[in-house]
């Protein structure tokens, strides 16, 4: 794991650096998780697909090809995988924005040259390993872009096969967990969906409507998680509410939470360690001084 709640959330001097950061971490920590990860993967790539992809091979990166150009744009997480038995990698790609971009497309092709580019430079290999980008949007505005080049072509499909064959086409998938209904939830882990819950609500400003789906989410989760990594991952969580809306402080969330919740232990146990790893982040900052 990146070991997320032992790491300060270094805010950029920038607005766009504070976007970067706030949904980069979290989205590190959510999909480094093996499970999370194949979790995803296997409800989002089609049956005869994932018949080829070796699940059991799956090994997270620890590479990242967001060179600066993109790192305003994406967080990236890579995994290699065995498709078809030969080297291939799975690359999730977090959109950061909170609203569509028409140059997405682009940017995710600019992003698998920017990979082959090191692997052959680089690595000095000889060969190209597959790459599938799934690319992961959360933002408020409706996703009506093209997510295929050839369909940004009038008329290519009709062209002849020597121009089809040398203009250079691209496809990836899109997937929109803003516009996700409850029940697209359920063909998720519990945990897989809870923090799915997180970014699909990153934009919400009522605490209380973010804060019920919190709830609800960890009641269910708790069915098939232990109680270590629920705790774990609720904090996570509560941290990612903080810090995509800025309104919202941790005293608001504990106050709200005690009143939707009242004694719950789970939640409570959440809470404790939220105030104890506050308190020892301010006893350490008080020894630095």
């Amino acid at each position: 794991m990146y070991n997320y709640l032992k790491k300060n959330f270094q805010v950029g001097e920038t607005m766009k650096n504070e976007i970067v950061n706030k949904h980069d971490l979290t989205f590190k920590e959510v999909f480094s998780q093996k499970k999370i990860a194949e979790n995803f993967i296997k409800n989002n790539i089609p049956k005869e697909a994932l018949a080829i992809i070796d699940m059991g091979s799956l090994e997270l990166q620890k590479d990242t090809f967001i060179n600066e150009e993109l790192q305003e744009n994406f967080s990236d997480l890579i995994y290699k995988v065995k498709i078809n038995n030969k080297e291939s990698y799975i690359s999730f790609l977090l959109e950061h924005k909170s609203y569509k971009d028409k140059m997405t497309i682009f940017q995710v092709h600019k992003y698998i040259l920017e990979f082959w580019t090191a692997k052959v430079h680089k690595e000095k290999k000889k060969e190209l390993p597959v790459i599938i980008p799934l690319v992961i949007y959360h933002g408020e505005d409706k996703w009506n872009l093209k997510t295929d080049l050839k369909e940004m072509i009038p008329g290519f499909n009709e062209l002849p096969k020597y121009f089809r064959e040398r203009v250079p086409t691209f496809k990836h998938d899109l997937i929109n967990v803003n516009e996700y209904e409850e029940d697209d939830f359920e063909k998720y882990t519990k945990l897989t969906a809870m923090m799915l819950k997180a970014f699909k609500y990153a934009f919400e400003e009522n605490l209380e409507v973010v804060l019920r789906v919190f709830l609800l989410a960890l009641e269910e989760a708790k069915k098939e998680v232990e109680l270590d990594t629920l705790i774990y991952y609720g904090e996570i969580y509560l941290k990612y509410i903080e810090l995509t809306n800025s309104e919202i402080k941790e005293d608001d969330i504990r106050e709200e939470i005690k009143r939707l919740d009242g004694k719950g232990d789970l939640t409570m146990s959440i809470l404790e360690q939220r105030e104890e790893k506050g308190l020892k982040k301010g006893i350490e900052k008080g020894k630095k001084k």
